[in-house]
């Protein structure tokens, strides 16, 4: 009996140190990963000394309406001007303020007003929902147009696996890992008859890859990007006789000479394409340089990297493609009904008698 006692006193004892242990053990854990924390942060404030904790408050519609008509802007309507700036959100309302606003001074231009900003506002919209149809209908064309190119040339319906048609396979590779990600998961009617019934022996690693023409239907526009840029022009499958690259084929149907060229220009459109899709500012915005445009219109444009680049691009590619663009009547009507926003024409890169340029006859 005194035995069976001793052994449950021990067992308590032991529990008893158990649990203490426990608690210092957690409690030395939490110690060293506050201490550790406490140095991350000294080592970032150290590294970043201009840098300031972020404790702005949040301010009501009618608060950020009354700081704007302090800083000089004209509100005949503070209701509607609230009711705008609930709606839209403060922050993005504020990018198109910025060109009529005098850092120096801290106030807006003399005369401007609440509704000359939402007009421009609007009228940005406007234009980035006219041009996503048209970014639609390029990425769509170029993507048949490479894999036709491709396919044809190498007689091989997976050539986006072959690693011997790639210069960099990493990114392509990476590409594609998302996009069989998406395909394994996906419901769509042809996604479910391919897994059903098919594989492909040419690389147990992608054996449930599909050919490029059915995964590119999966593609993001960044992913057929990622994959397209990766073409080798100089590997021996797509070297030409004269020198010029076998993949050059895809870039003239769109009024291109040089296949990277045409990548260029597809990345701009990827740019173009998120900025409208995701409702960003397109108006007096910085952008990728296009590329093939030299020649090819007999006005200059005032910024290469702005808005007019980026029309031409389209235009000349929607023209090559037999695509009516609609380009210039809707910016001629722009121009004419956004007072504002012709106002500001010369910095979206529009020469002043852009119209009467060649390439819009």
């Amino acid at each position: 009996m005194k035995s069976i006692r001793s052994a449950c006193k021990s067992v308590a004892l032991s529990t008893l140190l158990g649990k203490s242990y426990f608690k210092w053990h957690v409690k030395r854990q939490t110690a060293k990963a506050s201490a550790e924390r406490k140095r991350l942060w000294e080592e970032f404030q150290t590294e970043n000394p201009n840098l300031a904790d972020y404790n702005k408050p949040y301010c009501t519609p009618r608060q950020l309406v009354h700081k704007l008509t302090l800083e000089g802007l004209v509100v005949s309507d503070r209701a509607i001007a609230e009711e705008v700036i609930f709606r839209e959100n403060y922050f993005r309302f504020k990018a198109y303020c910025i060109p009529f606003f005098n850092k120096n001074t801290d106030k807006f231009h003399t005369g401007t007003t609440f509704e000359d900003l939402h007009g421009l506002y609007c009228a940005d919209q406007k234009l980035r929902d006219f041009l996503i149809p048209l970014l639609a209908q390029l990425e769509v064309r170029i993507r048949a147009t490479v894999d036709n190119v491709v396919t044809s040339t190498t007689s091989d319906p997976f050539w986006h696996i072959n690693t011997d048609y790639f210069k960099n396979f990493s990114d392509a590779e990476r590409a594609l890992s998302k996009a069989q990600q998406r395909f394994n998961q996906g419901q769509q009617e042809f996604v479910v008859h391919y897994r059903k019934r098919y594989f492909t022996n040419r690389s147990y690693d992608y054996r449930r890859t599909p050919p490029f023409w059915i995964i590119s239907e999966i593609f993001t526009l960044e992913q057929l990007l990622s994959v397209c840029k990766s073409l080798n022009e100089n590997c021996p499958t797509f070297s030409a006789s004269a020198g010029q690259s076998k993949l050059e084929t895809a870039a003239k149907p769109f009024g291109i000479a040089s296949y990277s060229s045409l990548m260029t220009n597809l990345s701009c459109i990827l740019e173009l394409r998120n900025l409208c899709a995701h409702h960003s500012r397109l108006w007096n915005r910085n952008l990728k340089n296009p590329a093939g445009l030299k020649n090819k219109h007999s006005i200059k444009a005032s910024h290469p990297n702005r808005l007019y680049s980026h029309l031409l691009m389209i235009r000349l590619a929607c023209k090559a493609q037999g695509i009516s663009d609609g380009i210039k009547p809707f910016m001629v009507n722009m121009f004419a009904t956004v007072p504002v926003f012709s106002r500001d024409m010369a910095n979206m890169g529009f020469p002043s008698d852009w119209e009467n340029d060649t390439v819009w006859q």
